[in-house]
Protein backbone atom coordinates (compact mmCIF):
# COMPACT_ATOMS: atom_id res chain seq x y z
CA UNK A 1 0.00 0.00 0.00
CA UNK A 2 2.84 2.37 0.89
CA UNK A 3 4.53 1.60 -2.45
CA UNK A 4 1.29 2.29 -4.30
CA UNK A 5 0.85 5.64 -2.51
CA UNK A 6 4.48 6.52 -3.22
CA UNK A 7 4.13 5.69 -6.92
CA UNK A 8 0.90 7.69 -7.11
CA UNK A 9 2.59 10.69 -5.48
CA UNK A 10 5.58 10.53 -7.86
CA UNK A 11 3.29 10.20 -10.89
CA UNK A 12 1.20 13.21 -9.81
CA UNK A 13 4.34 15.26 -9.11
CA UNK A 14 5.80 14.52 -12.53
CA UNK A 15 2.46 15.26 -14.19
CA UNK A 16 2.05 18.58 -12.38
CA UNK A 17 5.65 19.53 -13.12
CA UNK A 18 5.23 18.79 -16.85
CA UNK A 19 1.95 20.71 -16.88
CA UNK A 20 3.64 23.68 -15.21
CA UNK A 21 6.39 23.73 -17.83
CA UNK A 22 3.85 23.51 -20.64
CA UNK A 23 1.78 26.36 -19.23
CA UNK A 24 4.83 28.61 -18.76
CA UNK A 25 6.17 27.99 -22.25
CA UNK A 26 5.24 30.78 -24.64
CA UNK A 27 5.01 29.92 -28.34
CA UNK A 28 4.44 33.31 -29.98
CA UNK A 29 5.93 36.81 -29.80
CA UNK A 30 4.01 39.73 -31.36
CA UNK A 31 5.86 43.05 -31.53
CA UNK A 32 5.08 46.65 -32.49
CA UNK A 33 8.05 49.00 -32.74
CA UNK A 34 9.46 52.32 -33.88
CA UNK A 35 13.01 52.65 -35.19
CA UNK A 36 15.09 55.81 -35.58
CA UNK A 37 17.77 56.44 -38.24
CA UNK A 38 16.93 53.78 -40.89
CA UNK A 39 19.56 52.99 -43.50
CA UNK A 40 17.84 55.07 -46.21
CA UNK A 41 19.20 58.08 -44.35
CA UNK A 42 22.78 56.90 -44.93
CA UNK A 43 22.60 55.31 -48.38
CA UNK A 44 23.42 57.08 -51.63
CA UNK A 45 20.60 59.21 -53.02
CA UNK A 46 21.09 57.66 -56.47
CA UNK A 47 17.99 56.28 -58.25
CA UNK A 48 16.84 55.52 -61.78
CA UNK A 49 14.44 58.47 -61.74
CA UNK A 50 17.09 60.99 -60.69
CA UNK A 51 19.64 59.60 -63.13
CA UNK A 52 17.13 59.90 -65.99
CA UNK A 53 16.67 63.58 -65.11
CA UNK A 54 20.37 64.25 -64.51
CA UNK A 55 22.44 61.63 -66.41
CA UNK A 56 25.83 62.86 -65.16
CA UNK A 57 24.70 62.01 -61.58
CA UNK A 58 26.01 65.28 -60.17
CA UNK A 59 23.13 65.62 -57.77
CA UNK A 60 23.17 65.53 -53.98
CA UNK A 61 20.61 65.30 -51.19
CA UNK A 62 20.47 67.73 -48.28
CA UNK A 63 18.09 68.79 -45.48
CA UNK A 64 17.02 65.19 -44.93
CA UNK A 65 14.13 64.40 -42.58
CA UNK A 66 12.31 61.13 -42.05
CA UNK A 67 9.53 59.49 -40.12
CA UNK A 68 11.64 56.60 -38.82
CA UNK A 69 10.41 53.04 -39.34
CA UNK A 70 7.17 51.67 -37.94
CA UNK A 71 7.23 47.87 -37.81
CA UNK A 72 4.97 44.95 -36.92
CA UNK A 73 6.69 41.63 -36.25
CA UNK A 74 5.68 38.08 -35.44
CA UNK A 75 8.15 35.53 -34.10
CA UNK A 76 7.63 31.84 -33.35
CA UNK A 77 9.48 30.69 -30.23
CA UNK A 78 11.07 27.25 -30.63
CA UNK A 79 10.88 24.47 -28.04
CA UNK A 80 14.37 25.24 -26.70
CA UNK A 81 13.17 28.82 -26.02
CA UNK A 82 16.48 30.09 -27.44
CA UNK A 83 15.58 30.58 -31.11
CA UNK A 84 12.84 32.80 -32.52
CA UNK A 85 11.92 33.19 -36.18
CA UNK A 86 9.11 34.86 -38.09
CA UNK A 87 8.26 37.80 -40.32
CA UNK A 88 8.37 41.59 -40.02
CA UNK A 89 6.58 44.33 -41.95
CA UNK A 90 7.90 47.89 -41.95
CA UNK A 91 6.99 51.34 -43.26
CA UNK A 92 8.98 54.57 -43.41
CA UNK A 93 8.99 57.80 -45.40
CA UNK A 94 11.42 60.65 -45.90
CA UNK A 95 11.85 63.98 -47.64
CA UNK A 96 14.89 66.02 -48.64
CA UNK A 97 16.06 68.77 -50.95
CA UNK A 98 17.94 67.73 -54.09
CA UNK A 99 20.65 69.99 -55.53
CA UNK A 100 22.26 69.81 -58.96
CA UNK A 101 25.46 71.80 -59.50
CA UNK A 102 24.62 73.91 -56.47
CA UNK A 103 21.05 74.72 -57.57
CA UNK A 104 18.04 73.31 -55.74
CA UNK A 105 16.06 71.30 -58.27
CA UNK A 106 13.26 70.00 -56.10
CA UNK A 107 11.93 68.30 -53.00
CA UNK A 108 12.40 64.52 -52.95
CA UNK A 109 9.74 62.43 -51.18
CA UNK A 110 10.18 58.71 -50.66
CA UNK A 111 8.04 55.95 -49.12
CA UNK A 112 9.17 52.40 -48.37
CA UNK A 113 7.29 49.20 -47.47
CA UNK A 114 9.46 46.34 -46.21
CA UNK A 115 8.87 42.60 -45.82
CA UNK A 116 11.59 40.48 -44.18
CA UNK A 117 12.22 37.12 -42.56
CA UNK A 118 13.11 37.70 -38.91
CA UNK A 119 15.49 35.54 -36.83
CA UNK A 120 16.73 35.96 -33.24
CA UNK A 121 18.87 34.02 -30.77
CA UNK A 122 17.96 34.56 -27.10
CA UNK A 123 21.00 33.96 -24.89
CA UNK A 124 19.58 35.32 -21.63
CA UNK A 125 16.07 34.27 -20.52
CA UNK A 126 15.71 34.86 -16.80
CA UNK A 127 12.48 36.01 -15.23
CA UNK A 128 11.51 39.38 -16.62
CA UNK A 129 14.83 39.85 -18.47
CA UNK A 130 15.58 38.58 -21.98
CA UNK A 131 18.66 39.50 -24.02
CA UNK A 132 19.06 38.48 -27.66
CA UNK A 133 20.68 39.20 -31.01
CA UNK A 134 19.42 38.58 -34.52
CA UNK A 135 19.05 39.52 -38.15
CA UNK A 136 16.37 40.22 -40.77
CA UNK A 137 16.59 39.85 -44.53
CA UNK A 138 13.97 40.51 -47.20
CA UNK A 139 12.83 43.11 -49.72
CA UNK A 140 11.92 46.78 -49.71
CA UNK A 141 9.40 48.31 -52.13
CA UNK A 142 9.69 52.07 -52.53
CA UNK A 143 8.28 54.97 -54.50
CA UNK A 144 9.69 58.47 -54.93
CA UNK A 145 8.65 61.83 -56.38
CA UNK A 146 10.71 64.92 -57.14
CA UNK A 147 8.73 68.17 -57.06
CA UNK A 148 10.52 71.12 -58.65
CA UNK A 149 10.26 74.62 -57.12
CA UNK A 150 7.27 76.63 -58.38
CA UNK A 151 7.93 78.68 -61.55
CA UNK A 152 11.44 77.24 -61.84
CA UNK A 153 10.87 75.61 -65.21
CA UNK A 154 12.64 72.49 -63.93
CA UNK A 155 11.15 69.01 -64.50
CA UNK A 156 9.29 66.93 -61.92
CA UNK A 157 9.84 63.21 -61.74
CA UNK A 158 8.61 59.98 -60.15
CA UNK A 159 9.80 56.41 -59.97
CA UNK A 160 10.28 53.26 -57.93
CA UNK A 161 13.11 51.97 -55.76
CA UNK A 162 13.03 48.23 -55.07
CA UNK A 163 15.97 46.69 -53.23
CA UNK A 164 17.19 44.10 -50.74
CA UNK A 165 16.36 45.02 -47.14
CA UNK A 166 18.13 43.84 -44.02
CA UNK A 167 18.59 44.55 -40.33
CA UNK A 168 21.43 43.46 -38.05
CA UNK A 169 20.39 43.51 -34.39
CA UNK A 170 23.56 43.55 -32.33
CA UNK A 171 21.65 43.41 -29.05
CA UNK A 172 18.03 43.43 -27.95
CA UNK A 173 16.81 43.80 -24.36
CA UNK A 174 13.27 42.83 -23.34
CA UNK A 175 12.02 43.64 -19.83
CA UNK A 176 8.70 42.26 -18.60
CA UNK A 177 6.68 39.07 -18.64
CA UNK A 178 3.83 38.36 -21.07
CA UNK A 179 3.60 42.06 -21.97
CA UNK A 180 6.93 43.88 -22.02
CA UNK A 181 8.92 46.73 -23.46
CA UNK A 182 12.03 46.17 -25.54
CA UNK A 183 14.95 48.07 -27.06
CA UNK A 184 17.15 46.90 -29.93
CA UNK A 185 20.48 48.30 -31.12
CA UNK A 186 21.67 47.61 -34.66
CA UNK A 187 21.66 48.89 -38.21
CA UNK A 188 19.35 48.44 -41.19
CA UNK A 189 15.86 49.23 -42.40
CA UNK A 190 14.49 49.50 -38.82
CA UNK A 191 17.18 51.95 -37.75
CA UNK A 192 19.97 52.19 -35.21
CA UNK A 193 17.66 52.25 -32.17
CA UNK A 194 14.39 50.33 -32.22
CA UNK A 195 11.86 50.66 -29.35
CA UNK A 196 8.61 48.82 -28.90
CA UNK A 197 6.15 46.63 -27.05
CA UNK A 198 6.18 42.83 -27.12
CA UNK A 199 3.42 40.37 -26.22
CA UNK A 200 4.59 36.78 -25.72
CA UNK A 201 1.55 34.57 -25.92
CA UNK A 202 0.72 30.92 -25.37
Amino acid sequence: MKKLLLLTFVWMSVGLSAQSVEQNYQHHDVMISYGAFPFDQFLSVESTMLTDLYPDKRYVRDHYSGSGTFAFSYRKITGSEKYLWGISLGYNQSKASVFYLGQEVGELNRQFYTVVVDFAYRYVNRGILQIYSGADVGYQFGSETLTAPADSGLPDGSGNINRIAWQANVMGIRVGKNIAGFMEFGFGYKGIINLGVSAQLY
